[in-house]
């Protein structure tokens, strides 16, 4: 992991910023779907890297050129796109956010591997088709496109940790790493759609929308050229407390457990008064009152 990477200007929970820190100081990059250059110009300045940018649009491809040493304009759904770098080699490839948007992402990923070397790597992330925002809107019958997000009317394919993984072993590419970023939904959200869908709300249910499957927003995957015959296939972990489904879980936990002390405290409390002690210092507290209240008002 790349160390002079540990000042990145984004929060961990970040595609870019999970990507760059695994990128190698002096690294020969290879970006697809550079954009704009936001990730170019990370690269460059936490990476030190010399970065051939590709990307569709001629506008936005312009706009990289200010953070890539060399930009090409290309369809990657073209099968000849790549072809001027038949003779590169990169240290990294990354494609930050493109599969969705390719009508063959398979294909780009098996013309892909020869441009990269034996001990380089292939970045990427891709949304999670399968976040339990997405759960819980099916459970109402509804799967709308939107102008961003998961569900962005612009992605062609959606991802699930188990699809993404076959996809990759069948380019040619076996997996070194499976990370993901995370955005975790509140219970009382969740709650909500499932008491509108006719489900109880459960526990075990609540707990099925907090797994790392449903948690993550982005899958995050480190690969490298399959040599052999090898599958693996990697389960999500989790996540730290402060970005995991135990954030919610163990709010909820605490919740729970300062309810129940908060009603053993009402119910000693209501012992207490139910004592004969607590009911005659009552009477002699009354009494003193009573005694105040002459003297004060002659």
């Amino acid at each position: 992991m790349n160390k002079a990477a540990s000042k990145l200007p984004l929060h961990d929970n970040h595609s870019h910023s999970q990507i760059v820190r695994r990128v190698p100081r002096y690294a020969h990059v290879l970006e697809l779907g550079c954009a704009t250059g936001s990730m170019s110009k990370l690269l460059k300045e936490h990476c030190d890297a010399t970065i051939i940018g590709v990307d569709n649009n001629p506008r936005t491809a312009w706009q990289a050129r200010c953070f890539c040493d060399y930009v090409l304009t290309e369809d990657l759904d073209d099968p000849h796109s790549l072809d001027a770098l038949e003779d590169e080699k990169f240290d990294v490839i990354t494609l930050v956010d493109v599969l969705e948007h390719l009508r063959d992402p398979a294909g780009l990923l098996r013309r892909v591997k020869p441009l990269l070397l034996d001990e380089g790597q292939l970045l990427l992330s891709v949304p999670n088709i399968a976040h339990a925002s997405v759960r819980l809107e099916l459970l109402r019958g509804s799967f709308q496109y939107e102008d961003s997000g998961i569900l962005d009317a612009s992605h062609l394919k959606f991802f699930t940790v188990t699809s993404l993984q076959a996809l990759l072993a069948e380019a040619g590419f076996v997996l070194q790493a499976l990370e993901y970023t995370w955005h975790d939904l509140a219970d009382d959200v969740i709650s909500e759609y499932l008491q509108a869908a006719g489900l109880a709300v459960t526990p075990e249910a609540l707990a099925a929308f907090h797994t790392p499957e449903a948690m993550a927003y982005q899958f995050i995957v480190a690969a490298q050229p399959m040599q052999a015959a090898t599958h693996q296939t990697f389960a999500l972990p989790l996540k730290p407390l402060t970005a995991s489904q135990d954030t919610w879980a163990g709010l909820q936990q605490d919740l729970a457990q300062t309810r129940q002390a908060l009603a053993d405290a009402q119910a000693e409390l209501g012992r207490v008064y139910a004592t004969r002690s607590w009911q005659m210092l009552r009477r002699g507290a009354n009494a003193w009152r009573g005694i105040q209240s002459r003297f004060t008002h002659h």
